[in-house]
């Protein structure tokens, strides 16, 4: 299975593709609207998701509300309001500290400072979250559940996080967050030790590290790495691999252990600050501010759904590459035959 993308933050639209898919999964239009709507939500969200809708429409791919095992087409429209870059993106001369700026004139040699990061903002998520969808009516068939939970926001528990008191003291600037993703149902056996690239959580920290502002991927219990070996270990309590404690986070050596997967993410401090920011030129060293932008407080409440969704993705294929990808009845057969082998 593969997902790529296309298309600017602020170009007229945005397209993506999911390749690999199985045939046979029916389409669940509540399922994926309720997933889009939730990139939406949270009291620190930009302005600019008044301008913006997420209206991503399936272009192919499903007939008759059932998946055809063809590539899935996505494509979201933005607002004439955001679709600058037919007139050219807008320079604003200095590159924003934290953000895609400067490491993209460099790489690609713009004379625009400010075009490369409109292949790094968060709206090309909204495509993410789409085709995670996709992917969680076909884990909903493998009884398989993805789940995210809030721990904190800007260093404070998120149970004690005042939002209001928060979006009242912009002068501060921007918050960070942790975020933990939860799988539960997944099976032993899914990614490989064979190959570095073939381990499941390698393949998952470079899915969740791409999202925008995640800077740490920690599976399993936090505080490992502060443990000695022996209380680390996850004991062994029955012969179907019954485990007395879950701090590896569901995966050893690269495969999954029939534990639920759990992982960690850390956020930082969106870098586009609500107030100028001091800068220097990189094309002649003169020095200036960066003006406040369009963008969250903090992303961590919208984070969520986006986190999930590429698990989601990363999960999905596992599972098409164990079970085989080209029909649903045909990856519920063989995960029934697996999961009867290991009674």
């Amino acid at each position: 299975m593969q997902f790529v993308s296309a298309g600017e933050s602020h170009g007229s639209e945005l397209v993506a593709v999911l390749s690999g898919f199985p045939a046979g999964v029916r389409f669940d239009k509540v399922l994926f609207e309720n997933d889009l709507v939730r990139r939406r939500a949270g009291l620190g969200r930009s302005e600019r998701l008044d301008v913006e809708k997420d209206d991503v429409r399936v272009v192919s791919g499903v007939a008759a509300n059932v998946t055809t095992g063809a590539p899935i087409a996505f494509l979201l429209k933005n607002s004439a309001e955001s679709g600058l870059i037919e007139n050219g993106v807008i320079d604003k001369g200095f590159p924003r500290p934290g953000h895609a700026d400067y490491s993209t004139f460099r790489k690609f040699g713009y004379v625009n400072i400010s075009i490369g990061a409109e292949r790094s903002s968060a709206r090309e998520t909204a495509l993410r979250v789409a085709a995670g969808a996709f992917c969680r009516m076909f884990l909903n068939e493998m009884n398989v559940a993805v789940t995210s939970e809030i721990l904190e926001i800007g260093g404070i528990p998120y149970c004690d996080f005042d939002a209001e008191k928060a979006l009242a003291d912009k002068a501060g600037g921007t918050y960070g967050g942790v975020l933990k993703v939860v799988v539960s149902g997944i099976p032993a056996g899914l990614g490989s030790n064979v190959q570095w690239s073939d381990h499941l959580d390698s393949r998952l920290a470079a899915a969740l590290i791409s999202i925008p502002s995640v800077k740490g991927v920690y599976f399993g219990d936090t505080e490992l790495h502060r443990m000695r070996g022996i209380s680390a270990a996850d004991a062994f309590c029955g012969q179907h691999g019954e485990r007395a404690t879950n701090r590896c986070g569901g995966i050893e050596g690269g495969i999954s252990n029939g534990q639920p997967l759990v992982v960690t993410l850390y956020f930082k401090p969106i870098p586009t600050q609500p107030f100028e920011v001091e800068s220097v030129s990189p094309l002649d060293g003169r020095t200036g501010k960066c003006q406040p932008g369009m963008n969250d407080l903090w992303c961590i409440e919208r984070a969520g759904v986006i986190a999930e969704s590429m698990t989601m993705l990363v999960v999905a294929c596992a599972f098409c590459e164990k079970f085989g990808s080209d029909s649903l009845s045909d990856v519920k057969s063989a995960y029934a035959a697996y999961l009867e082998k290991q009674r």
